[in-house]
């Protein structure tokens, strides 16, 4: 999925960029709706186009899906500054906050990503995606963060990125599954990715984000 593939080209109409963005709003409705599963021939019954613009547009089904479920997660979110004029913790609850912002703009979707990222499948293509494209995200944070010598001499920059990717998902997997209410989703994330970070900062920082962590306990209560 690297570099500008066939279904991210510019359209020489905006006819023709919103056709693009009508499929790719449908293939997200059908994979909430259908376990993740549809053919091209039902999406293009239910974008109202012709099969063989299916294929013209995106060249294959995987590269649609591909599409579908990168625009949302590139499209919307907040990426980590790590910038020296604002704290730590504070730039992680800024990713965050935009997370849960489109989290909660595509609710139903959402909570069928989560469910489908633990799915055991063969083919995997929809988890793949949602793993590569947020450990991108994370992991080029992380690595500022590596380059400000503000990891603890032992962490390990890419295992720290994969291990917060999975816990974050795994967070939104039990918001799915109705384990928490909606209003805690945010505060939980935020607890367990401060967490997770502060056992590989260097001091100052990890007693940063423990302060904060401290404070959202404080307003969730006790966590299960």
């Amino acid at each position: 999925m690297n570099g500008k593939n066939r279904g991210e080209r510019q359209y020489a109409s905006e006819a023709m960029a919103k056709r693009r963005s009508d499929i790719l709003e449908t293939a997200r409705l059908l994979l909430t709706e259908q376990e993740g599963q549809f053919t091209m021939r039902e999406l293009a019954a239910k974008s109202g186009v012709a099969l063989a613009t299916l294929y013209n547009i995106f060249g294959n089904q995987k590269e649609l899906i591909g599409q579908a479920v990168i625009e949302v997660l590139r499209g919307s979110l907040t990426s980590w500054t790590v910038s020296e004029d604002v704290s730590l913790p504070e730039q992680v609850e800024r990713r965050l906050e935009s997370v849960v912002n489109e989290i909660f703009r595509r609710p139903a979707y959402a909570r069928k990503m989560a469910e489908l990222y633990f799915l055991p499948d063969p083919e995997g293509v929809v988890a793949d995606l949602l793993h590569s494209v947020s450990l991108e995200d994370v992991s080029q944070a992380i690595i500022r963060l590596a380059e400000r010598n503000v990891l603890a001499e032992d962490s390990d920059p890419n295992l720290i990125a994969r291990e917060m990717v999975v816990i974050q998902y795994a967070v939104i997997a039990r918001w799915s599954a109705g384990k928490f209410p909606d209003e805690q989703l945010l505060i939980r994330l935020k607890h367990v990715t401060l967490g997770h970070l502060a056992g590989s900062l260097v001091p100052e920082l990890a007693k940063d984000c423990r302060k904060r962590m401290s404070e959202l306990r404080a307003s969730l209560g006790d966590l299960d």
